[in-house]
């Protein structure tokens, strides 16, 4: 009798501040959560109330828990480098420090392959083009980390990824400040994965897609094989502006994603079990720039 009149008086609690949200800076509220999250276990335990109260406390515990109490990285890249503290690894194309907007990438679609009568002119038009950029280059200062204008066609039209080797449990919150800078309504594509192993075959992965219509993906792989948790469209973020991105998951496997702290997707999925031993961004078409990246677990 006792824990139900206590499972009263702290829903009435909850109930009358539906918008008093908790987060990592309100022990009061989240120490309140945990003890609600005590006695609802021992209630089902005890079977010391009925299981669809105990089920509606359990969502109203999930609307307000914030289980994401460990900082696991802060990185706003204003050292001026990515390589250290933290050691980013890139693994292909071009990543350089802007020192306004952060860590930047641009990687350019593959171009279709010209026809065989077309060749020769182009190649003299590149070969133009090439010296030109040097040229330039040589004429001006390089900004530290910058790639070069006259970077090699194969460098320009592969995809730019980098990782940072590091563990993290499966109940995360990652947050992330983007901004895009390709010409309006141009299709870009950016991946944001956790994965378990560093060829990036098995773990979740958050691909935004920006274009006519833009959309965000969130995918899990195991071994190579995607399967599509959620697709969903979204309002464009190609403005040049910064944007707020935040992919949270929860002990029960409840995954939401938030742009501008607008919810756009909340999906249950189970599919891993253990931490994943990477981070990684893959820039697979566009000007991207990451000015900061934020990660917690539990």
């Amino acid at each position: 009798m006792r824990i139900l009149a206590t499972f009263t008086c702290l829903a009435l609690l909850f109930g009358s501040s539906p918008a008093f949200t908790a987060n990592a800076d309100n022990e009061q509220l989240q120490n309140l959560v945990d003890q609600l999250r005590e006695l609802t276990d021992k209630a089902r335990q005890q079977r010391a109330a009925d299981r669809w109260f105990l089920n509606d406390l359990e969502e109203l515990i999930s609307r307000h828990d914030w289980p994401w109490r460990n900082e696991l990285l802060s990185e706003d890249f204003s050292d001026g480098d990515y390589d250290q503290n933290p050691s980013w690894q890139v693994i292909s194309g071009q990543f350089w420090v802007d020192g306004r907007l952060g860590l930047r990438s641009r990687s350019e679609a593959a171009a279709a392959e010209p026809a065989a009568s077309e060749q020769p002119a182009q190649k003299q038009d590149l070969g133009k083009a090439l010296l030109g950029a040097l040229l330039q280059e040589a004429l001006r200062g390089k900004e530290k980390n910058q790639p070069s204008e006259a970077a090699p066609a194969d460098k320009r039209h592969e995809p730019a990824e980098i990782q940072l080797p590091l563990q993290i449990p499966t109940v995360f919150a990652l947050q992330l400040e983007l901004s895009v800078h390709n010409p309006p309504r141009e299709p870009g594509q950016i991946e944001f994965g956790l994965y378990q192993d560093s060829e990036g075959d098995t773990g979740y992965q958050m691909n935004l897609l920006l274009g006519e219509r833009s959309s965000l993906e969130l995918l899990s792989r195991i071994n190579g094989r995607t399967r599509v948790i959620e697709s969903v469209a979204m309002d464009s973020i190609g403005d040049g502006q910064t944007h707020t991105i935040e992919w949270r998951r929860d002990p029960n496997g409840q995954t939401d994603v938030l742009i501008d702290e607008k919810p756009l997707v909340r999906v249950r999925d189970h599919a891993f079990r253990h931490p994943f031993k990477q981070l990684a961004i893959r820039n697979q078409a566009g000007d991207f720039a990451v000015g900061s990246v934020i990660l917690h677990g539990n």
